[in-house]
């Protein structure tokens, strides 16, 4: 949980980093969009609930590697304002 951006290239490299057995990196950026049910967005606030909101992430990872078969996980999510275009969320 995080205010400050990040960087693609450097979160793949960190999972990648040291382990010559990734054959594969699969990600999803979230991102926040103009528009929302035919309105225009000018901007977001993400709030979250300390504690629970980091709980709740480590409880989907640790779902992710007994259900498949993953070497590792990254999750990044935004919390506070954010504009069209910012990225919001990394898994």
């Amino acid at each position: 949980i995080q205010t400050e951006d990040f960087d693609l290239s450097a979160e793949v490299a960190a999972l990648r980093a040291g382990d010559a057995g990734v054959g594969a990196v699969a990600v999803f950026v979230g991102t926040v969009r103009d528009r929302n049910d035919g309105q225009g967005v000018s901007r977001m606030e993400l709030e979250h609930y300390p504690g629970m909101t980091e709980r709740s992430i480590e409880a989907m990872i640790d779902e992710a590697h007994r259900r498949f078969d993953i070497r590792a996980a990254r999750v990044i999510h935004r919390v506070g304002p954010l504009l069209p275009q910012d990225q919001i969320v990394y898994v």
